[in-house]
C-alpha cells in the first residue's frame, strides 16, 4: 500500500472511531441493524430504532401521524402535554426490548472506572464489537453460546453480565443465572455490580415498584431478583460446591484461562457439571470468557474448537487496538515520516486494522516490554498472539500466519478402501456422513489425477504416533509437487489423522500412495523400530509392505545394499535428522516454499518449542506434534528428491522393483 493510501485509510479509521454514537438516539449504533424514525411531537422526534422495532405496525403507524394524530387515533381524544409524555414512556417501555444499548444508558448505572464516581452505563467500541455477537445469535433465535478472548481493560465481563440480567428484567421470568470465577472475589465483584445496578432501576419502568434481592432458600450466594423471580448464583472454580445448577439457564464463567486442574477435577468437569442444566434454546447464555492464560489448557482447546466450528460456541475476539485507551496523537503533517519509519510488523498490525496513533502507542509500549512473547500475551493483536506463553517457540509468528492465509475447508473428508490390503484392487474414496467425526478420516483438498504423463508427482509421508485414545496421533500428508517443474512449490493436498493399529496404518498408507499414482512413500519409522509395548513386528510390517509396494523409501544406500547389508525401510527421526528436517520447514514458511491447506497444522506449529535444554524440540506439553513432523518430513523430500519430470510413454519391458533410498536423496 502507497504512502497517500495509508493516510487517507488511516483518516477514514480515525473518522469511524470518533463518529458520533448516541445510545439515545441510536444514532451511530451498529450493533443491530436500525433504520431512522422521525415522530412529531416526541421529545426526541428522530430516533434510530432496531429494525425488528420500527417494522411493527404500531411505530409505523406512529411515524406516519406523530404522537397527537396516534392518541387522537387510539383514544378519540385530543393530545396533552400528560398524554404525550405517557405515550412516550410507553414507547420506551417497548424499546427497552428491543434496544439493549438504550436499556443500558438510561437504566443501568456502575462505577466509572478510576474516577472513583457511578455512571450510567455507556458502551465503548469494543463492547459494541462484542454485543453485535451476542445480538445476531438472539434476533435469530438461537443460544447466545459465546467464547470471548479478551485484551486487558476494556470490560467485557461487565457487558457479559448487563445483557443477562436485561434478559432477567425485560424479557424472562424465572430465568436462573450462574456467575463463576477462578476465585470467589472475581464473582464478589460482579454481585457487587448487580446490586448497585438493581437496587437504582428507574420505578417508572417497573410501575412504580421497587426491585429487591433477597437470598435464596436462605443461600447469601444465590439471589432472588423481585421483579422477575430470577435468580442468580455466585461460586468460583476453586470452591464449586457452593454453585446452584438447577434450572438454569444462562451461565457466565469468567477467566476461565485462569481456571486448573486439582486432584479428581478437571475445569472441563465444572464446565460441563454447569452447562449440562442449561436447556439451550433463544435467550439462554453459555458464555466462556477469559484473558489467554497460555496454550494446551481447556480454555485454548475450546477457543480453536469454536473457530473450527467443532462446537457451538462462537469465537469473538477484541485485539488491543480496537480499545481506545491504547492510541498515541500524531500531527498529520508528520504522518509521511512515520509511515517510512514503520518496521514489517507495524505493517502488518497497520493491514489488521490498526490506525497509526494505535502503532505510535504500540512502538512506545514495545519499549516498556523488550520481550516480544510478553508484549503479544499483554497486548494481543491477533487469537494467535493473545495464546502465545512462551518465548521459545520455534516457529515464529509471522511465519505461521503467512501459511494460514492458504487453509481452507477440506471439500472431501472421508476415507480410502480397498478391497484386500495390498490394494491390489480397485482404490475407492468414501466421503464421511453428515454427523460422522473428522477423527480417523481422510481430509483431501486435491484429488489424485490419474495420468502418467507426469514422473515423481506424488509424495506421502506418515508420522507414527500410538493408538489408544490418549497417546499421539498417527498422520498421513500427501504432497503435489506438479508446480515444481515450472518453479512453483509443492501443495498439500491430503492428510489423514487418527488412532490406528501400526500394521493397518502402514497398509492405509500404501492404500493412499498408490492412489496418488504409486507416489513415493516415506514412513517414519522411529516408533516402528522401538516401540514393543503393543506386541506388532514393526520390521516385519515394512519388509511385508515392500514386497507389495515398490515405491517405498529406504535409507539403506545403494552401496550398502551391495555389500550385502539388509535394506532398513523407512524415515528414521534422530537427534541429527529432526533438527535437519524442521529448519527446512523454517525456511520452508519463512520463504514461501510449500502450499499448506490444513489450519490444524498451523495450530500444531503454534504449540512447538524448544525445551529448558535449548536443543530438544517438541510439542507444548498436552498437546502433539505429528502433523509437525510428517509435514516436516514431507517438505524436506520435496525439495532433496529429483523434480517431477514429464516423461514419454513407457517402453515394454520388464519391470524392476525401484528402491528409493538416502543415496538417490
Amino acid at each position: 500500500m502507497r504512502k497517500e493510501q495509508i493516510i487517507k485509510e488511516n483518516l477514514r479509521r480515525l473518522g469511524e472511531i470518533s463518529a458520533v454514537y448516541n445510545p439515545i438516539s441510536g444514532e451511530g449504533s451498529t450493533s443491530v441493524e436500525r433504520v431512522a424514525v422521525t415522530v412529531e411531537g416526541f421529545p426526541i422526534e428522530t430516533l434510530y430504532l432496531p429494525v425488528s422495532m420500527a417494522s411493527s405496525e404500531n411505530i409505523k403507524r406512529l411515524a406516519e401521524v406523530g404522537a397527537n394524530g396516534y392518541i387522537r387515533e387510539t383514544t378519540g381524544k385530543e393530545a396533552t402535554d400528560r398524554s404525550v409524555i405517557r405515550l412516550w414512556l410507553e414507547f420506551c417501555l417497548t424499546r427497552i426490548k428491543h434496544d439493549f444499548e438504550y436499556w443500558a444508558r438510561t437504566m443501568t448505572t456502575i462505577a466509572d472506572k478510576g474516577k472513583g464516581r457511578d455512571t450510567a452505563f455507556t458502551l465503548n467500541r469494543p463492547q459494541r464489537i462484542y454485543l453485535k455477537a451476542m445480538e445476531r445469535l438472539r434476533l435469530q433465535e438461537k443460544p447466545i453460546d459465546i467464547i470471548l478472548l479478551k485484551a486487558r481493560q476494556w470490560g467485557g465481563s461487565t457487558l457479559t453480565q448487563l445483557y443477562m440480567l436485561w434478559i432477567q428484567l425485560v424479557h424472562k421470568r424465572n430465568w436462573n443465572s450462574v456467575i463463576c470465577g477462578d476465585i470467589e472475589k472475581q464473582s464478589s465483584i460482579v454481585a457487587g455490580m448487580l446490586s448497585k445496578v438493581i437496587s437504582r432501576y428507574p420505578t417508572w419502568a417497573t410501575g412504580g415498584k421497587r426491585i429487591i434481592t433477597s437470598p435464596y432458600q436462605g443461600a447469601q450466594k444465590t439471589r432472588v431478583i423481585s421483579w422477575s423471580n430470577s435468580r442468580y448464583s455466585l461460586g468460583s472454580a476453586q470452591k464449586p460446591d457452593s454453585l446452584r445448577s438447577e434450572d438454569i439457564s444462562m451461565a457466565h464463567l469468567t477467566e476461565v484461562g485462569l481456571w486448573k486442574a486439582t486432584q479428581g477435577r478437571k475445569p472441563e468437569d465444572l464446565v460441563q457439571s454447569i452447562f449440562g442444566s442449561i436447556a439451550s434454546g433463544p435467550y439462554t447464555m453459555k458464555v466462556i470468557e477469559s484473558t489467554a492464560k497460555g496454550v494446551g489448557n481447556f480454555f485454548h482447546r475450546t477457543w480453536i474448537d469454536a473457530v473450527e466450528e467443532r462446537n457451538n460456541f462462537t469465537p469473538v475476539f477484541i485485539p488491543w487496538f480496537a480499545i481506545d485507551l491504547y492510541s498515541k496523537p500524531i500531527e498529520q503533517e508528520s504522518y509521511g515520516s512515520f509511515i517510512e519509519g514503520m518496521n514489517e510488523y507495524e505493517q502488518h498490525l497497520f493491514s489488521l486494522g490498526a490506525t497509526l496513533e494505535a502503532i505510535a502507542w504500540y512502538r512506545d509500549k514495545r519499549r516498556e516490554i523488550p520481550d516480544e512473547w510478553r508484549l503479544f500475551s499483554e497486548f494481543p493483536s491477533t487469537p494467535e498472539e493473545a495464546f502465545q506463553s512462551t518465548g521459545c517457540r520455534v516457529f515464529k509468528i509471522s511465519y505461521v500466519e503467512n501459511i494460514r492465509k492458504d487453509c481452507c475447508p477440506a471439500p472431501f473428508i472421508g476415507d480410502i478402501v480397498t478391497s484386500n490390503r495390498e490394494g491390489k484392487e480397485k482404490v475407492e474414496f468414501v466421503k464421511a456422513s453428515p454427523g460422522e467425526k473428522e477423527g480417523n478420516c481422510l481430509s483431501i483438498w486435491l484429488m489424485p489425477e490419474k495420468e502418467n504423463s507426469i514422473k515423481d508427482r506424488y509424495v506421502v509421508t506418515v508420522d507414527v504416533g500410538g493408538t489408544g485414545n490418549k497417546a499421539d496421533y498417527s498422520c498421513i500428508v500427501v504432497a503435489d509437487r506438479i508446480a515444481m517443474i515450472e518453479g512453483g512449490v509443492p501443495e498439500i493436498a491430503a492428510c489423514w489423522h487418527g488412532h490406528i493399529e501400526h500394521d493397518r496404518l502402514a497398509w492405509k498408507a500404501v492404500e493412499i500412495a498408490r492412489a496418488y499414482n504409486n507416489a513415493l512413500l516415506v514412513i517414519e519409522a522411529n516408533t516402528l523400530e522401538t516401540e514393543g509395548t503393543e506386541g506388532n513386528n514393526f520390521e516385519y510390517i515394512l519388509n511385508e509392505i515392500a514386497g507389495h509396494y515398490s515405491n517405498l523409501y529406504c535409507r539403506t544406500s545403494q552401496i550398502e545394499i551391495k555389500q550385502g547389508r539388509p535394506r532398513r525401510w523407512g524415515f528414521h527421526t534422530n537427534s541429527s535428522t529432526k533438527p535437519m528436517v524442521i529448519n527446512f520447514l523454517i525456511k520452508a514458511l519463512r520463504d514461501g516454499l510449500y502450499i499448506e491447506r490444513c489450519l490444524q497444522t498451523t495450530y500444531e506449529l503454534d504449540l512447538y518449542e524448544f525445551k529448558e535444554n535449548g536443543k530438544e524440540m517438541g510439542a507444548i506439553e498436552g498437546n502433539h506434534d505429528d502433523r509437525v513432523m510428517a509435514t516436516a518430513i514431507l517438505v524436506w523430500v520435496c525439495y532433496n528428491y529429483p523434480l517431477p519430470q514429464r516423461i514419454q510413454p513407457a517402453r515394454s519391458g520388464k519391470n524392476r522393483t525401484r528402491i528409493i533410498s538416502e543415496a538417490s536423496i
